[in-house]
């Protein structure tokens, strides 16, 4: 299997298992085009690895066994409406909590830190068997959920799944945004660092977080209380923008969360501006 596979994989079986959701296209825009993703999907079908679960205006698929469709989950509704249906507008004019962002992915590259790592911490951080990425262990704190990848090509690819916990649009979630970004970099200075056992100089050292690029983030609020039913509504789309009706499990009780799945390709600082001046 190709770096690419192994990558679709790994990406598929984080949103199945993590996310607790099917995938679509539009989740693996910042990997491959449509039809190279149509394509892979194909043989993977054939192969029993996947299997289609909700049938919209866009496929979504799921691993073989896990599906959240009729077939996986109790008493679903999963259906497919327009912007201007009266079920989306009554729902999206329902009293709802502060906006917020979720389940975020970042990118950035550093010069040789694949090469540097590889050879210097390899057995502190070893490589994963079939792509070779190096994968730093998981990080956990306050419903957090980081993970860091280091790829062949210098790139560094951070996903922070935070569904349970998202971080509002205010001034105390921005700062808790900013924050966690914060921990992220410094733990990484401090295995350059490590590595290094000196200074790190201008072509080794790791960019600002501020300067990192968000290549993926759910935006969306959560809605009204609702103790039974599962639901996933899918709501047209528009410039590689998918919106989502569905609800979310807290435990003890679940919420009506309205959704998108956007792809800003902007900084930190350039994407979460840009949110706050639309809103």
């Amino acid at each position: 299997m190709s770096d690419l596979d192994d990558a679709m994989l790994e990406h598929m079986a984080y949103i199945v298992f993590i996310e607790h959701r099917p995938f679509s296209y539009m989740d693996f825009l910042d990997l491959m085009k449509p039809k190279t993703y149509r394509n892979k999907i194909s043989k993977l079908k054939k192969d029993g690895i996947v299997e289609p679960d909700i049938r919209t205006y866009i496929a979504f698929h799921t691993l073989k066994g896990h599906r959240f469709g009729k077939a996986g989950t109790p008493n679903p509704t999963v259906v497919t409406i327009s912007h201007n249906d009266p079920v989306y507008n009554m729902i999206k004019n329902l009293p709802m909590d502060k906006q917020s962002i979720h389940d975020i992915r970042l990118r950035f590259s550093v010069p040789n830190i694949y090469k540097i790592l590889s050879v210097n911490a390899n057995t502190i951080f070893p490589k994963d068997n079939r792509s070779e990425d190096i994968r730093l262990p998981y990080w956990n704190k306050n419903n957090v959920l980081v993970q860091v990848r280091i790829h062949k090509t210098n790139t560094v690819s951070i996903i922070i799944a935070c569904s349970s916990e998202p971080f509002p649009l205010d001034y105390n979630g921005i700062i808790r945004f900013f924050t966690t970004l914060a921990s992220i970099e410094a733990l990484l200075v401090g295995i350059m660092l490590m590595v290094y056992h000196e200074e790190i100089n201008q072509n080794q050292s790791i960019p600002d977080y501020t300067k990192w690029v968000i290549t993926m983030w759910h935006f969306g609020r959560d809605g009204s209380e609702c103790s039974k039913g599962d639901y996933h509504i899918a709501v047209g789309k528009a410039q590689q923008i998918l919106e989502r009706i569905n609800t979310k499990d807290f435990g003890k009780y679940k919420k009506i969360r309205l959704e998108r799945q956007e792809y800003p390709k902007k900084t930190v600082f350039d994407a979460v501006e840009e949110k706050l001046n639309i809103n």
